[in-house]
């Protein structure tokens, strides 16, 4: 069954909830994770091969991806078998699951008919529902007359305009990260996924929380996820696994994949070429969160980031 946003906001409120994303500092919480959300004491929110990492299925299974997506799983295509993904894995688990359009663009058509689990679509992109080309084209108006990137018409965040950081990175890194404004479209081709009327996942979590300024389209599904546990209504919000640094690998697993090799030449992915876009969204975040009194609480001590309040998974 498709959901809507009114099937979303408060779904589950005042339930803690463990957001599990694939870092190395999940490890240690992963058996806690399973026996509280087996006791019905949690929900889990978990993204992308969480079942690469636990043996409990998660209530909602958040995915963000242009590679995984539901045409290629059902589908079992040539990326899907190239890399080794189970086939057909999300009719398989029948996880609800929650994924972005603006990545995925397998049509409606095709989930209707081949879709088994309750599923919700988002977008990240098409702020006031405008498409690539006009949020583009009226950030260079903006630029060509005031020559600064201090644009507010979006969110009234002017960071999500500001020049990604790859002064230290060969030529290369720059040509694929150094692009102002690269989480919209130049091709447009997410541009068909818009649906009339609809806020963005960022504008709804203003929307509720009536926050001052909404997020950018985000760096890692991991942020998606958070919103998606503000907006169910949770309380508090537990971040598990989410390290942000591709050098320290992932949580242990129980088989070997070949895609969980440490990106060496992306170790500044997060920490430097995003980082002020990550912090200045984690600020955003916790900010709307706390107008709703919900705490968000980070279980890694360690991470580089220290937005959120650090803590244990209480029982």
């Amino acid at each position: 069954m498709k959901l809507a946003y009114d099937d979303i906001i408060d779904r589950h409120k005042n339930k803690p909830c463990v957001v599990s994303m694939h870092g190395p500092s999940l490890s240690q919480h992963m058996e806690q994770i399973e026996s509280l959300q087996r006791e019905n004491k949690i929900i889990r929110i978990s993204v992308n091969e969480w079942f690469d990492f636990f043996s409990e299925k998660p209530d909602y299974w958040v995915v963000s991806n242009t590679e995984f997506t539901i045409k290629s799983s059902v589908m079992d295509d040539e990326i899907w078998q190239r890399v080794g993904w189970p086939k057909n894995v999300f009719n398989h688990y029948s996880v609800p699951l929650i994924y972005n359009r603006t990545a995925d663009h397998t049509t409606e058509d095709f989930i209707k008919n081949n879709l088994n689990c309750d599923f919700f679509s988002y977008d990240t992109k098409h702020f006031k529902g405008h498409n690539c080309q006009t949020i583009l084209n009226n950030f260079k108006n903006y630029y060509m007359k005031n020559k600064n990137l201090n644009f507010l018409d979006y969110g009234n965040n002017p960071q999500m305009w500001q020049k990604p950081n790859v002064s230290s990175q060969p030529e290369w890194y720059k040509n694929i990260h150094g692009k102002i404004a690269a989480g919209w479209s130049r091709n447009s081709k997410c541009c068909s996924t818009i649906v009339e009327g609809e806020y963005t996942l960022q504008e709804k979590l203003q929307q509720v929380s009536g926050y001052q300024k909404h997020m950018g389209t985000g760096q890692t599904v991991g942020m998606v996820a958070l919103m998606l546990a503000v907006l169910f209504g949770c309380n508090p919000i537990y971040i598990a696994g989410m390290d942000l640094d591709y050098s320290q690998g992932y949580a242990d697993r129980r088989e070997s994949r070949n895609y969980y090799v440490p990106n060496q030449t992306l170790v500044g992915h997060w920490i430097t070429t995003f980082r002020d876009f990550l912090l200045d969204d984690m600020k955003i975040l916790k900010e709307s969160a706390a107008l709703l009194d919900t705490n968000i609480v980070n279980l890694n001590e360690q991470s580089w980031y220290d937005v959120f309040a650090h803590g244990n998974l209480k029982e």
